[in-house]
């Protein structure tokens, strides 16, 4: 038996990290560590942090499916495009579905944008097993959380509030 904590571990270690700066005095930063980002404050001049969204679509020129500005906020994605094993030809992302007990196709992304980057990590990967609305509604109990998911067929959907925070 493998126990793989990457669905919290990561966005856990980067929120206890980056409270740790701040009570040490920084106030300006900005940690990036494999799909969880979290900002504190803003940038050195006073404007918000650009994060991009990656386009899980590893064949398409554009890099970015779009930019966020946040300050004092964590994004975190979940997908299935980078991390995913083939048997017999078959390709199998590494998020597994706790009722099928394999992974699902509902979607190739799934990205938070939360103030806590633990709660972002986790939320991307929860969201990612649940159905659209049960998970729409999941997001909306929070006043500071938003997210967008990628279908399979590659729409992109979003939270109530999320493009409030995408770059024109």
């Amino acid at each position: 038996m493998k126990l793989d904590v990457g669905a919290i571990a990561k966005g856990y270690a980067v929120e206890m990290c980056s409270r740790m700066l701040e009570e040490e005095g920084i106030s300006h930063m900005l940690f990036s560590v494999g799909g969880n980002i979290r900002g504190i404050g803003t940038r050195p001049d006073g404007t918000k942090w650009k994060v991009g969204i990656q386009n899980p679509d590893m064949d398409k020129e554009e890099a970015y499916l779009c930019q966020l500005e946040t300050a004092d906020m964590s994004v975190a994605t979940s997908g299935s495009y980078q991390r995913y094993y083939t048997v017999e030809g078959v390709r199998y992302h590494h998020i597994i579905h706790p009722d099928l007990l394999m992974p699902w196709d509902q979607y190739v992304s799934v990205s938070v944008l939360c103030p806590d980057s633990g709660l972002a990590d986790a939320l991307s990967t929860a969201l990612f097993n649940m159905e659209l609305e049960e998970g729409r509604g999941l997001v909306e109990e929070w006043e500071d959380v938003e997210a967008m998911w990628i279908s399979a067929d590659k729409t992109q959907i979003y939270s109530s509030k999320f493009q409030d925070y995408i770059v024109k």
